[in-house]
């Protein structure tokens, strides 16, 4: 038995906000100038979310017997092994889809384009701290985790999220899904890490996944 079957977690935004460094690398542009617009936008947007509330992410351990995914034979085969599977949903909230929003009606595209960067890697560093956790408590029981896999990648449907969305009822963040299995608010992150004995950590295998505008392919190339 488990020590720790549920786990939830809010951020500051000084917690996870990424670096100029990372967001210019993130955005293919780590060479500029200083004076380039790019910098002068992410100067300008970082100040206006040091004050985001909606920041916070969580994940609920369950035996995989337990479990009904249809995560697909891709994923399946790296759960190969686990004992255990942790459903996590992470969010950087509401104020990155408002600032891009408000961006775009303004005909600002580079600020709208930029704010919407700095919202997916705050959320995937939010969510790596979570990981980093469940990682750490998993440790001490003598069990090793894999690393996470959402719907919509690894050849895991999208629809995938109506599934996984009803065993994580109990996990305390505000994310919902719309009927077409898109996360609300937009800046989210949900899926599953396997967690077992003889469970490994692989790769990603971007050479042989369909989604071309994947994060995690922008994240790690």
């Amino acid at each position: 038995m488990l020590s720790e079957r549920l786990y939830s977690k809010r951020f500051a935004f000084w917690e996870v906000c990424p670096d100029i460094a990372e967001i210019k690398l993130f955005l293919k542009a780590p060479e500029i100038e200083e004076d380039h617009p790019v910098n002068q936008a992410i100067r300008e947007i970082l100040p206006l979310l040091d004050d985001n509330p909606g920041i916070a992410g969580g994940y609920k351990l369950y035996n995989t017997e337990d479990l009904s995914l249809d995560t697909g034979s891709q994923i399946r085969g790296y759960m190969k092994g686990a004992s255990y599977l942790a459903l996590f949903t992470c969010t950087a909230g509401k104020l990155f889809s408002e600032l891009t929003g408000r961006y775009n009606k303004e005909g600002n595209y580079l600020e709208a384009f930029v704010a919407d960067a700095i919202g997916s890697l705050t959320v995937e560093n939010a969510m790596n701290t979570i990981q980093a956790h469940l990682e750490a408590k998993m440790k001490e029981e003598g069990l090793n985790i894999s690393n996470r896999y959402s719907p919509g990648y690894c050849n895991w449907p999208l629809i995938g999220q109506a599934a996984l969305f009803g065993y994580m009822r109990d996990i305390p963040v505000d994310v919902s899904l719309t009927e077409s299995c898109l996360m609300l608010p937009i800046k989210s992150v949900s899926g599953i890490i396997g967690v077992g004995t003889h469970i490994k950590k692989k790769a990603y295998a971007c050479k042989i996944c369909k989604n071309k505008n994947c994060t995690y392919r922008k994240l790690i190339q």
